[in-house]
């Protein structure tokens, strides 16, 4: 099944404004810093000023600088010493440097070169040659530093991805371990549940015989009546906990096998919304401080997808949800499937503060979170934490299936979830 429509990781290139761009000028002549800055400032640049090279490496630190225009011939630190000193810096190593120099001559201009400046613009200054070099090595720099920013944000993904590759296998691994488990409980517990309905029997079978042996007949021996009921609630007791004790058993070994998927395969989605509720009642705050309405078709709908990956999905909006309401005193989560034409939809509402208008075109963005991201060097305060790819991987699992996911939500009123899914064709059973 191939994917459809997935959201890329990066966006278009475009770039900033001229009002976006500060340069600065280095130059000891006033008459030569005003000619640049009236030329660069008529055609929208922001600019700032040094005097010399000292100065000029304490600007370029110190204010936002994006390209810089430096004269060569200065005292006590000509053009070259300061942008080799920029260049070695980390700081502003990054910052495109021109000469503006009368010296043009073929030796300069390499010794210019070898420092690593960028280029050079020649003496008198002329206003069109500055306008082109500045706007041409101000279009290059901001395509680096987005290729930088993109490069971060892979490095970030490729990360992520081989922490959830391994979290997957370390699933797998478990969810092997587990079936081991829980296989060698089932005998125990079947042992067990025998036990209490042998011993039901056998309880009742000697008040039987008491009566019809025409000995003290029970209703007139107390003691015995309260000790053989007490007896037998107790066994009625053992006997259910064994049994819901199976039952969660079988759901375990049964989740632990869909989590071992790894191709689509036909599923019911109520069936795993179901399943994974069941699981998540494990957490004692979902269990009893979250109110939950459900209504899900009385039929079901079934989809062509990953077991674990609908699941995920499904885990990862309630946390959001959950996360969404913490501190709140009323918390509700609301859960419903439909079906309409050839599509099964999931509904998924909670009572939290909403989304801001400003960010719900973002949510699906990778790395884009409004919760404090987790970090190891430094203590977080108590509260959701986020990375940022939660909804982003949901969006992917879902589009890879050829559905969708759209966000309603308004301050203060909630947000609400819905996932759209292809219904699976029927099967012919002709």
């Amino acid at each position: 099944m191939q994917p459809k429509d997935i959201k890329p990781i990066i966006k278009p290139f475009s770039i900033p404004e001229k009002s976006d761009f500060d340069i600065l000028i280095v130059d000891d002549e006033f008459v030569n810093r005003f000619l640049l800055k009236d030329i660069l400032e008529q055609d929208g640049y922001r600019t700032h000023e040094a005097n010399n090279g000292t100065e000029a490496l304490a600007a370029a630190i110190n204010n936002k600088t994006d390209l810089i225009l430096m004269d060569i011939m200065m005292p006590d630190m000509d053009g070259y010493e300061t942008c080799r000193r920029l260049k070695e810096d980390p700081c502003t190593a990054n910052i495109p440097v021109i000469f503006v120099t009368a010296l043009t001559d073929t030796e300069n201009l390499v010794k210019g070169f070898s420092v690593g400046a960028e280029d050079y613009l020649g003496k008198p200054i002329k206003d069109g040659e500055v306008k082109a070099r500045v706007q041409t090595h101000l279009k290059l720099k901001a395509a680096m530093d987005k290729i930088s920013h993109y490069n971060e944000e892979l490095e970030q993904v490729v990360a992520e991805s081989s922490k959830e590759l391994i979290r997957t296998e370390r699933q797998a691994a478990f969810g092997q371990l587990i079936q081991g488990i829980v296989h060698n409980l089932k005998g125990p517990l079947t042992t067990i549940r025998g036990s209490a309905q042998a011993c039901r029997a056998t309880l009742r079978m000697i008040r039987t015989e008491i009566d019809e042996a025409g000995e003290t007949p029970l209703p007139d021996n107390p003691k015995i009546t309260k000790l053989t009921d007490g007896a037998i609630k107790a066994i009625d007791l053992s006997e259910t906990a064994s049994t819901r004790l199976t039952e969660m058993i079988n759901s375990l070994m049964s989740k632990s096998s869909a989590d071992q998927a790894s191709k689509p395969e036909r599923l019911d989605l109520n069936t795993i919304v179901r399943s994974e509720l069941n699981f998540m009642e494990g957490d004692l705050h979902f269990k009893h401080h979250i109110k939950k309405n459900i209504e899900l078709t009385p039929s079901p709908l079934p989809i062509m997808a990953i077991a674990p990956e609908i699941a995920q999905v499904f885990n990862n909006i309630i946390g959001n949800a959950i996360d969404a309401m913490h501190g709140n005193v009323d918390q509700a989560i609301s859960i419903s499937t439909t079906k309409k034409n050839r599509y099964a939809s999931l509904s998924i509402s909670d009572t939290g503060n909403g989304i801001a208008p400003d960010n719900l075109n973002r949510i699906f963005d990778p790395f884009f979170t409004t919760k404090p991201k987790h970090n190891n060097d430094t203590p977080q305060k108590k509260g959701p934490i986020g990375t940022g790819l939660g909804l982003y991987m949901c969006m992917r699992s879902i589009k890879t299936i050829n559905g969708d996911i759209v966000v309603e939500s308004k301050p203060g009123s909630g947000t609400t979830f819905k996932i759209k899914i292809p219904l699976a064709e029927p099967i012919d059973i002709s």
